[in-house]
């Protein structure tokens, strides 16, 4: 019997009980399509939480005093800091730049205290950097004609019990190490999908608190984004070639993030093998059955010449039909899925609460670039082959004699 001959065999042999074979190949299409969706859905919560943090509070890069980092004291400035942000916009890979005087203060209600970061910012420019405007719930964004506005988050205003046009003082060490203190009014409260930034941070206009810093144009962060924030490193490192300053990027500013983005891959690679795995118990249990049924068929076969390579060759082709026929119809089908859900989004506001906790958002956008489509095709092809093994060994060994007397 020819080669060919075995594989149009195959092919007849998957479709002389179209139940059980239809039943296998939509296992193996919900399967793919069930694992390549919430393999999506899983890179699509960890990259939107890269992105939340990024575009909210790390930024891509920051720019501060190589003491700043360590101590946090307001009179480790950045000199020269408009020229270094005129430089820093000449550069390619440069999608905005601005400057913070950043402190860290006792922020004081008339019911309570709490330690924040006090970040003083240009509303110009700080809004290209930071999406932190998007997320304003109540109130307005900070204004340059008002004095002393303030925008606090959700979480703060609940624990000090403030609402819009509240009084906030906000104690703190000026550059000259002496304890001052400013008030202010909240203008505005933001409700982000991280709940730890929004109780620990409060917002307000850069000249208002280097006047109470005692000193003009002070700025203790440069925060910048990039054109791709994967390459941040190389960027640093250019940078760095030419600055005194301490040059971080976001992986060195938030390690958590770091290890979220390399882990993603191995996650996703892991996830799919679980799914793989399931698919060959199934795949393994049908063709086992199916080569017990046809036990005097293949009998027969080995009785009138047919070899033994041949017999393993052919129920390794019905395995490969099978799962060849629901792979691509699934791959497919899970695009299609996860390009339609990554427009809309899953809602998740039931469960907000536990999210906002871990700095995810509550709409949750599935994404999955497309190398990945072809690694899990060859995944699940590795796994047909791998599923097919047992039972064409199991065909091998059937003696042809007594295969053929079988009732």
């Amino acid at each position: 019997m020819k080669f060919w001959s075995i594989i149009k065999l195959s092919w007849k042999n998957v479709w002389r009980n179209p139940t059980r074979s239809s039943v296998v190949i939509l296992a193996v299409l919900l399967g793919t399509w069930a694992g390549i969706f919430s393999t999506g859905l899983m890179n699509g919560m960890s990259m939107q939480y890269i992105k939340n943090q990024l575009d909210t509070s790390v930024s891509h890069m920051q720019i501060q005093h190589p003491k700043y980092s360590e101590e946090f004291l307001p009179k480790y400035y950045i000199p020269k800091p408009d020229s270094m942000i005129q430089s820093l916009n000449r550069y390619d890979f440069t999608i905005s730049v601005t400057g913070r005087s950043v402190i860290q203060g006792l922020a004081s209600s008339a019911t309570n205290t709490f330690g924040v970061t006090v970040k003083g910012i240009n509303t110009h420019t700080d809004s290209t950097v930071t999406d932190l405007h998007t997320y304003l719930a109540e109130g307005e964004y900070l204004s340059e004609s008002a004095r002393n506005p303030v925008m606090i988050g959700d979480n703060l205003a609940k624990r000090l019990k403030l609402e819009i046009r509240s009084r906030l003082v906000i104690n703190f060490q000026d550059v000259e190490g002496n304890i001052t203190a400013g008030a202010f009014r909240v203008a505005g409260i933001f409700d982000t999908p991280n709940s730890a930034f929004d109780e620990s941070n409060v917002f307000v206009n850069r000249e208002d608190l280097n006047r109470l810093l005692g000193r003009e144009n002070t700025v203790h962060e440069i925060a910048i984004m990039v054109d791709n924030f994967k390459n941040a490193d190389q960027y640093r490192d250019s940078l760095a070639q030419s600055s005194s300053m301490e040059i971080r990027s976001w992986g060195d500013v938030s390690p958590s993030l770091r290890y979220t983005d390399s882990n993603v891959d191995f996650m996703l690679y892991i996830f799919m093998t679980i799914i793989a795995i399931a698919l060959v118990f199934g795949i393994i249990n049908t063709m086992l059955m199916s080569v017990l049924e046809r036990t005097q068929e293949l009998g027969m076969l080995m009785a009138i010449g047919v070899n033994r390579i041949r017999t393993f060759s052919m129920v390794m082709f019905e395995t490969f039909f099978l799962t060849m026929v629901g792979v691509p119809v699934g791959m497919l089908l899970s695009w299609l899925t996860i390009l339609w859900v990554g427009e809309v989004g899953i809602d998740l506001s039931a469960f907000a609460q536990g999210l906002e906790e871990y700095g995810m958002s509550t709409i949750i956008y599935p994404e999955l670039p497309e190398g990945y489509f072809l690694n899990i095709g060859l995944l699940m092809l590795i796994a047909t082959l791998l599923a097919a093994v047992y039972p064409s060994i199991k065909a091998l060994r059937l003696n042809p004699v007594q295969a053929i007397r079988k009732v």
